[in-house]
């Protein structure tokens, strides 16, 4: 059988994408009106009784038991039950085991980052213009949701600031936050997905370049920091699986592989770039010259990824030509617990960083300002390992008790209804948003999972049909079972909560 190369929808194959890879796509905004009528967890409600807590743990018990939940053989469960208003215990199943978090962790970055940094905390993009050096840097302030769009704004500036006189030099400042781009134990084959998007103050377009591969008709990669694309991707029989993926090699380049049926629609997909430093450079470059202004030679782009060429510190005597904010933090934590966004965290925890300890915001000072905040709930940092923010270290562990206690704080402080609505509901929206069809659990569990290979987490409150809200965590490890199982056993789990 023949196949043709697929064909990449971008201005330069074999070459630099660059700017012509990246959609300009807006900044995402919530919708609040996403489960805005249906019934959130109340203060109110009957009391448990003893006699209601004692049939509740026989029951849980029982649908716990690996005889009844084959799926769960071999697996690490725990399982924290409490009632929201008061705190006290309904059931506990290894409630102070460790487990790995996996993206359940992002529940603790949220949360210590509304009450360290504030509800109305935004991100902070600005663009300095120096006329006695004739250059332009670009502060990055390690806004996840900047978009190349935004960058016609910084250009327009800077043509009225009257830099069309003169040819300018344009370099990056990403010293807002250190310059460690992955995190220990993160998985090395993750590296060319929009999910492990390298993390740098130079945030734009999330890190990622925004590809679409389309069937045809019928090298090499030298070290880099620009964005190369090799197309090795084929177009397949008509009716054949589309298998079209990237991968990154030793240089840099992203590389399309698999197959796309003939016929078949175009097939988007995202990839992470090498270098955000000079990715932000380059899209910077492309507005501003599309807007007139005369921009130096962009340089060589030969080196490894990370190599520092186009990063530069803002000189003392630049002006401050434009200013960026990003959406404030109530609406961003929507846009990182709905999708469980991976970069989203890993930003704001060395916002985390940068605010308590100074400048460069670093992830081992954000970790320090989490665990001083675990301390003042009332949970034993010990009982944790924090590596990251976003849960996609291997090496971060959490108890149900420590989670179980960061959604108590959340509901007995100032933030309870920004919480609610930035969590998936299921059935409704986010990663929850096709789970428990059928079931009580639709539409009233409001929770973050967690997803790694064998971990399955899932935590939140519940809208129960009489004792008001329901606090709970739910930890899997070492789970090898199949996932219709373990959703159908979720849900006998939390319709019995919610149904009491």
């Amino acid at each position: 059988m023949k196949s043709g190369v697929a064909r990449l929808a971008l201005a330069a194959l074999w070459a630099c994408a660059l700017a012509c890879a990246a959609s300009a796509l807006p900044a995402r905004a919530v919708d609040r009106s996403l489960g805005a009528d249906l019934p959130k967890p109340a203060p109110s409600g009957l009391p448990w009784t003893a006699d209601a807590t004692t049939r509740l743990s026989r029951d849980l018990d029982a649908f716990l038991d690996v005889r009844a939940a084959p799926t769960l053989r071999g697996a690490h469960v725990g399982l924290l039950v409490l009632d929201t208003r008061s705190g006290n215990v309904l059931y506990a199943h290894n409630p102070d085991d460790a487990f790995v978090p996996a993206s359940t962790f992002k529940l603790l970055t949220g949360s210590a980052a509304l009450a360290i940094l504030g509800p109305k905390h935004r991100f902070r993009t600005q663009a300095l213009l120096d006329p006695q050096t004739a250059s332009l840097i670009i502060r990055g302030g390690g806004d996840p949701l900047l978009r190349a769009a935004d960058l016609d704004a910084m250009a327009f500036a800077v043509r009225t600031a009257g830099a069309t006189a003169f040819p300018v030099s344009v370099g990056v400042d990403s010293t807002a936050f250190e310059s460690t781009p992955y995190l220990p134990g993160w998985c090395w084959d993750d590296f060319p997905f929009y999910y492990s998007a390298v993390v740098s103050a130079a945030t734009i377009e999330e890190n990622v370049v925004h590809l679409t591969v389309t069937p045809g008709a019928a090298g090499g990669c030298p070290f880099t920091r620009a964005v190369v694309v090799i197309p090795q991707a084929r177009t397949a029989e008509p009716g054949t699986p589309d298998t079209v993926d990237v991968a990154r090699t030793t240089g840099g380049c992203i590389t399309v592989t698999g197959s796309l049926p003939a016929g078949s629609a175009p097939d988007a997909i995202d990839a992470a770039v090498p270098s955000a430093v000079w990715y932000l450079r380059t899209l910077s470059v492309d507005a501003l010259e599309r807007t007139g202004v005369n921009v130096r030679p962009i340089g060589p782009v030969a080196g490894p990824p990370e190599a520092s060429d186009g990063e530069a510190v803002s000189p003392p005597g630049a002006r401050v030509v434009w200013t960026h904010d990003g959406e404030p933090l109530t609406d961003l934590l929507a846009d990182m617990w709905w999708p469980s966004d991976n970069l989203v965290a890993e930003l704001l925890l060395r916002e985390i960083g940068r605010q308590t300890a100074g400048t460069p915001g670093t992830s081992l000072h954000g970790i320090a300002a989490e665990r001083a905040w675990l301390t003042s709930i009332g949970v034993d940092p010990g009982t944790l390992t924090i590596v990251d923010g976003s849960g996609l270290s291997t090496y971060d562990r959490i108890t149900p008790r420590a989670l179980a206690a960061i959604l108590q704080a959340d509901w007995n402080g100032p933030y309870r209804a920004a919480v609610l609505d930035d969590l998936p509901l299921a059935g409704v929206r986010g990663s929850t948003a096709g789970d428990f069809a059928g079931t009580l659990a639709a539409q009233r569990t409001f929770a973050k999972t967690g997803s790694m290979n064998h971990t399955r987490g899932l935590a939140g409150y519940l809208a129960t049909l009489h004792h008001g809200a329901v606090t709970f965590a739910f930890s899997i490890d070492d789970w090898m079972g199949a996932q219709a199982d373990l959703d159908a056993l979720r849900a006998r789990v939390l319709t019995r909560l919610i149904g009491d």
